[in-house]
């Protein structure tokens, strides 16, 4: 780290350096593992050009990147409290650590206007960087964890009480912590304003959950962590387009480079599955019940072989003859923090808008006016054969002999509407439809 030039009103070098190496000593005895420089000097936090940068700390000589932007051994300098006040907190921090949704010590930083920080911190939704869609006008983290309904955000209060004792994580620890290593992860910046990377510039923001307590928790990072190396054929998805699509996900390799886009895409398959797997029991406060596990080896759209059906086609970049080797990434069609949908669902999937999902089981009218097919917004970013003159979203359809699926149950309908609603029978994991074995998966 850069040492702290003394400055006028300020304490002399020796005591600040001294200030240092106690705090120093300090995150290293919090810490569960080996403190490396090396990492966090090349985390967004610990690099020297546009890190860490509390204005009050700033003004008392502390170097950009310095671990006392966010850390205060004695909660004072110089005989007074730098701002904010109110008294150091767990793990030394200038804050608490854990309020509410709309209040974490990340926040402090990581919200729009913030006073904490030195610079604008921008922070954009996954389809705006990986989409290039400039659409979402939302740039603080803080905004998107505090959407309102039928929006959706992850439940920070439920991650606190899922990662407690997990991973070396304890009952203190910030929420945003579970996913991302303030001390690892690195950012992965906007060029242009319209989500282009510029050459070199990429970072990886994430932190794998289950590797918390090791010195290599960054994922993404090494070539192993890719969906070029996870299991099945993974073709990323189109970029936002007005007019016809020309580039793919996350970083706008042609559609002939769709290996080059495999490489680029994070496994956040594997990432997410840290939590999210069928062993798992994640109690949802807004959902007041258990979420589903999810188990994605034996789901079609996860390692599971798709069916290949005369009437499911889909829409370009997939091909139907890949249909059953395709898998897809977690972020394919959700948000990582939080969206305007629910379940955090992606407003923009597959380079096509709107995607509008504001129910559960999505029983309000779809793009084409049909009633419970609200669903098909997002679907029928990719697949074909939902408009209202298709008769149904898979017309050729024939269930199989066991199945509960008939005509009184699939198409009637106490009101005018046609259709039961998608996401009655679609989800992760169904293979049942009203309680009747389906004989397959039926996502």
């Amino acid at each position: 780290m850069n040492s702290d030039p003394p400055g006028a009103g300020t304490a002399p070098p020796r005591t600040r350096g001294t200030l240092l190496r106690f705090l120093l000593t300090g995150v290293v005895l919090l810490a569960p593992w080996p403190a490396s420089a090396g990492t966090y000097l090349n985390s967004a936090h610990g690099d020297t050009l546009h890190g860490v940068l509390r204005p009050a700390m700033a003004a008392l000589g502390y170097s950009r990147g310095n671990c006392g932007h966010c850390h205060e051994q004695h909660a004072s300098v110089d005989n007074a409290e730098p701002a904010p006040a109110g008294g150091a907190a767990g793990y030394m921090l200038f804050s608490a650590n854990y309020v509410s949704q709309n209040d974490a010590f990340c926040f402090k930083c990581h919200a729009a206007g913030s006073p904490h920080n030195g610079e604008a911190i921008i922070n954009r939704s996954y389809s705006y960087r990986a989409g290039a869609w400039t659409g979402d006008t939302v740039a603080d983290i803080q905004s998107v964890f505090g959407v309102i309904a039928p929006g959706t955000a992850h439940n920070l209060a439920d991650i606190q009480t899922f990662i407690a004792g997990k991973w070396r994580f304890t009952d203190k620890a910030t929420p945003c912590a579970a996913c991302h290593d303030p001390h690892a992860v690195q950012g992965d910046p906007e060029n242009a304003g319209n989500g282009v990377k510029s050459s070199g510039s990429r970072g990886w923001p994430a932190s794998r959950p289950s590797l918390h307590a090791t010195t290599n928790s960054l994922w993404g990072d090494e070539p192993g962590e890719r969906m070029n190396a996870y299991t099945g054929d993974y073709q990323a998805p189109y970029r936002y387009y007005a007019v016809t699509p020309s580039s793919l996900e996350p970083v706008g390799d042609a559609l002939a480079n769709s290996a080059s886009a495999a490489q680029n895409t994070v496994d956040y398959n594997t990432f997410c599955l840290d939590c999210h797997d069928a062993a798992n029991t994640i109690y949802s406060t807004p959902l007041a019940r258990n979420l589903r596990g999810i188990d994605w080896d034996n789901s079609k759209h996860g390692k599971l072989a798709a069916s290949n059906d005369a009437g499911t086609d889909v829409l370009p970049p997939y091909q139907d003859a890949q249909l059953g080797s395709y898998v897809l990434a977690c972020t394919d069609c959700h948000e990582p923090h939080g969206s305007t949908n629910v379940f955090l669902v992606r407003a923009e999937v597959n380079g096509r808008t709107p995607v509008t999902v504001t129910t559960a089981l999505g029983n309000r009218p779809g793009p084409t006016g049909s009633c419970n097919k609200e669903w098909t917004y997002l679907c029928g970013k990719c697949h074909a054969g939902m408009g209202s003159s298709d008769g149904h979203p898979h017309p050729s359809f024939v269930p199989p002999a066991t199945s509960g699926c008939s005509s009184g149950v699939c198409h009637a309908s106490p009101d005018s509407c046609i259709y039961t609603a998608c996401g009655t029978c679609h989800f992760h994991g169904s293979d049942t439809i009203s309680g009747t074995p389906y004989g397959e998966k039926l996502f």
